[in-house]
């Protein structure tokens, strides 16, 4: 199962097994619309879904090898691209760009090395990077143009199974390459722009996860390893909007927080349990609500509180 957040503060979406596209409300805790993308049993499973960043679109892929565009509010398919996405066992990297607009989106390509590129505007791909990896890449986003490696321009991270992070172009020319160490299924940059909190100590930093938690921070290198989850791989870890909190979801179905200080993370608390492996997370806009995808069949919704503190309460969507 695999979740996105939408620009609306409460609206997310998720896609799992079943080959539909789900479309909830948080603060409602209530499904809104479910869109079944496919009638043909060998493409049921969604990999992947995403919002585009103008929240118009849903963008899912499916072991079909197929990206498909919808329509948020009628559900109808927009365009669908064939033979260009990875169909592996386990959910798979899509992202979308956050700066240049709401057309640009980047997922595995077919043999999971390497990244199919689309201008949503476009009716086939816009480019293929072969063979970026060695390994599967497991997650893929794009990178703030602040950050030292992009040089002012539009810039992807992936990271691979193989423990190994890169910084690459959309026309596929490599920045940088980092071997982390350790297996990797995730990525989380802070989400500041790149040294904007220097003057109050606080150094921006790229955190992984898979085997370990590990903070990685440019031009200093790995800075930290944490492992509260123990023997369980961690497949999706996510900050908050102004970066003091960090969130992780491992198999077994644990939801781990994480209070950011200058120089390091301090493990906070479990904050609850789904009774399967956690495959995503995501939070709203503004922090008030974390969510959760699991391979149980349930999505959790934890109201954080506003805006990151008072009440909370667990809900979940079945």
């Amino acid at each position: 199962m695999d979740l996105n957040s939408n620009k609306d503060r409460y609206l997310f979406c998720s896609g799992a097994y079943d080959g539909k596209v789900n479309v909830y409300s948080a603060k409602k805790c209530q499904l809104l619309g479910s869109y079944p993308i496919t009638t043909l049993s060998l493409a049921r499973n969604i990999k992947a879904v995403r919002f585009t960043s103008d929240g118009r679109k849903i963008l899912a892929s499916t072991n079909a090898r197929r990206l498909i565009v919808l329509d948020v509010e009628t559900g109808e398919q927009v365009v669908s691209y064939d033979n260009c996405v990875y169909n592996g066992p386990d959910r798979t990297g899509l992202a979308v760009d956050g700066q240049t607009g709401p057309n640009i989106a980047a997922c595995c390509c077919v043999n999971g090395r390497g990244l199919s590129i689309f201008d949503l505007r476009m009716p086939l791909p816009l480019d293929f990077i072969y063979d970026l990896h060695n390994n599967v890449i497991r997650d893929v986003m794009f990178l703030h143009e602040s950050w030292p490696w992009c040089k002012g321009q539009n810039a992807l991270l992936s990271v691979a199974i193989d423990g190994t992070a890169k910084v690459s172009t959309v026309d596929g020319r490599t920045l940088q390459s980092t071997q982390i160490g350790s297996m990797l299924n995730t990525a989380a940059p802070t989400p500041e722009p790149f040294g904007s909190m220097a003057d109050d100590g606080f150094y921006s930093l790229i955190m992984f996860g898979g085997e370990f938690l590990t903070s990685f921070v440019p031009e200093v290198g790995v800075q930290e390893r944490m492992r509260e989850h123990g023997k369980d791989p961690l497949w999706k870890i996510k900050y908050t909007s102004n970066g003091s909190t960090l969130f992780t979801a491992c198999d077994k179905g644990v939801i781990r927080k994480y209070r950011r200080f200058p120089d390091h993370h301090e493990f906070v608390e479990d904050l609850f349990s789904h009774s399967d492996d956690v495959e995503d997370i995501d939070i709203s806009p503004y922090d008030e609500y974390l969510v959760t995808a699991s391979k149980d069949q349930t999505v959790g919704v934890y109201k954080l509180g506003p805006p990151s503190h008072g009440v909370t309460e667990y809900g979940e969507i079945r």
